[in-house]
């Protein structure tokens, strides 16, 4: 048989055969049933692949029987004849000596029968149990069968949707913890001046791009940053050219804005030009949503003004908060409250606000979430920030690493754990991980002033009627177990 010949042979084996009929099986019985050698099964085999069973045989009779109808239809085609001994269960070699294998296989079975009994009599002698590890064997099987009955029960109630998504997935060794601002800042600050010097890099027309720039700089600012970019500017201010100008320029821009900054502490800023969504509809019907600067408002401060100024005399602002009252249930418009969440828009656009010595929970904050823009505005303002996801792996912690790259301020820290909203015993040992001060405990001692909770699942496109297990797990995780935490 051959590579290709070898493998066919052993598919249809494991594909069409029953458990314990193998192809070593086969062997054995053609050899002592019709006194075939081995290249003489290897030609038989060869033919019963092109007599395959549709589908797999449901016992040992009937693969017998099959191979026996192999054989006679290979016996017939090659003109041979198996003798009076192999036909009726004898066997040896075609055309030579035989020997009954049925009265060869019953001294087998009597000679194994008589040395069992002398074991018995031994283990009696002994005081050994034969059955011990059988009877052990069938209550261990007895209380499997019972565990699996009972899974069994709790995923026809619950579903699987909601069995699988309450697996704990914490662990506090897999936690990852980012805090090298300072490493990333110098990185940050030859790279920019670094690409202006080869060409690379010409210094941006998007004032509010470089001031963002700037401003994360300055947010990590250390005392050898700035002696770094001072021998920077000292190491290119013997070079002459544009690009060596230019390079200059901005190098001593980085170093007078770190400066600026050392003794303060870092703060969040806004920096986004405020955008509005445009919605068309395409000749053929296609719905086509993009979103475009929004006019007369360059920068956020203006967005901020125009939503807090009134539309009519006597009207609330376009943008307000309400309040509920106490009697009637009814919502009206409250100055105060909305002249405290303007001020805190405006503060954000301006000075900036400072979250150092900040410590925050921020879960749900994947690619693209709202959290993951709450999270880059924590680290920002120099918090201490345990951000969780249900999606741990390398591609997940490669993109906190580039969050705290680009955001990381002075003192800030990014802890990425592992983490299962759906389940109570990770929300159990999530808390634990965070207020834990004990010795040898590894927590992080901390005292959260912030938690921000954003994890969930998605249900859109479900109503009443298509409640199912994951509905469950959705209600779990955006509210019983929200609750728990």
């Amino acid at each position: 048989l051959g590579k290709h010949t070898s493998s066919h042979i052993a598919r249809l084996f494991s594909a069409k055969m029953p458990g314990g009929f193998t192809q070593s099986a086969a062997r054995s019985l053609l050899q002592t049933a019709y006194g075939l050698g081995p290249q003489r099964q290897d030609a038989l085999l060869l033919a019963a692949l092109t007599m395959e069973p549709a589908s797999r045989l449901p016992s040992e009779a009937e693969a017998k029987a099959w191979l026996d109808s192999v054989s006679q239809a290979y016996a017939k085609s090659s003109g041979i004849a198996y003798t009076a001994a192999s036909a009726s269960g004898g066997g040896g070699s075609v055309g030579g000596a035989v020997f009954n294998s049925a009265e060869f296989d019953k001294a087998q079975r009597e000679q194994r029968e008589h040395v069992l009994q002398q074991m018995q009599v031994l283990a009696r002698y002994a005081g050994v149990d034969l059955r011990e590890g059988a009877r052990s064997s069938e209550s261990t099987s007895a209380e499997k069968q019972g565990l699996q009955s009972k899974l069994d029960r709790i995923e026809a109630e619950f579903g699987t949707a909601l069995v699988e998504g309450t697996k704990p997935l914490f662990d506090q060794r897999k936690a990852r913890r980012y805090d090298s601002s300072w490493n990333w800042a110098r990185q940050e600050a030859v790279e920019w001046v670094y690409s202006i010097l080869a060409g690379r890099g010409q210094p941006s027309h998007d004032q509010a791009s470089d001031s963002a720039r700037l401003h994360a700089l300055a947010n990590r600012s250390t005392p050898a940053l700035l002696s770094l970019v001072a021998a920077t500017i000292s190491a290119m201010g013997k070079s002459s050219g544009e690009l060596s100008r230019q390079a200059v320029a901005v190098a001593k821009r980085i170093h007078g804005a770190c400066k600026e900054a050392l003794d303060s502490a870092p703060v969040y800023k806004e920096f986004s030009s405020p955008m509005h969504p445009v919605t068309r509809i395409s000749l053929k019907g296609v719905v086509e949503y993009s979103e475009t600067p929004r006019e007369n408002e360059p920068s956020f401060v203006e967005y901020v003004q125009h939503m807090q100024s009134e539309v009519a005399a006597g009207d609330p602002p376009l943008l307000h908060l309400k309040e509920k009252a106490k009697r009637g249930g009814t919502w009206t418009y409250n100055p105060e409250l909305s002249r405290v969440y303007f001020g805190a828009l405006e503060q954000m656009s301006t000075a900036g606000v400072s979250f150092a010595g900040k410590t925050a929970l921020v879960t749900g904050c994947g690619r693209g979430s709202i959290g993951a823009d709450i999270l880059r505005g924590l680290l920002a303002g120099g918090a201490k920030v345990i951000a969780t996801t249900s999606s741990y792996s390398r591609k997940t912690t490669l993109f906190y690493e580039e969050m705290y790259r680009e955001r990381g301020a002075r003192g800030s820290e990014l802890i990425v754990a592992p983490f299962n909203q759906g389940s109570t015993a990770d929300i159990t040992a999530l808390v634990e991980y965070i207020y834990s001060d004990v010795s040898g405990s590894k927590g992080l001692g901390w005292d959260l002033d912030f938690v921000i909770p954003f994890a969930a699942i998605s249900e859109v496109g479900s109503d009443i009627t298509g409640l199912n297990s994951r509905s469950e797990l959705a209600l779990r995780i955006m509210l019983t177990n929200l609750l728990r935490l």
